[in-house]
């Protein structure tokens, strides 16, 4: 059997931005998936196991390939989408 957890707090406390939330919405919300299940690049959804995808992934989000594509553009593949979406995320 599985119980709900009910609790009036995030789990590892108070998540603070000025109360503003998503887009300055004053809604807070929060995802929690396998990069299988969210990941909409056209390279890593030809990868079939968990661990292949994981892999795609992270070689194209990690932090030190992000650091080299900033550094020396085209020299790196990165991820256009979460590219994007660390643009969005600090513009908000």
């Amino acid at each position: 059997k599985k119980k709900k957890i009910e609790n009036d707090r995030p789990p590892m406390g108070p998540i603070s931005n000025g109360g503003r939330g998503a887009g300055g919405s004053g809604v807070l919300g929060l995802c929690l998936s396998s990069r299988r299940n969210m990941c909409i690049h056209e390279r890593v959804l030809e990868e079939s196991d968990r661990e292949a995808v994981d892999s795609a992934c992270r070689s194209m989000t990690a932090s030190w390939v992000l650091e080299r594509a900033k550094d020396s553009p085209g020299s790196m593949e990165t991820c256009s989408y979460y590219d994007n979406f660390q643009s969005a995320g600090e513009a908000t």
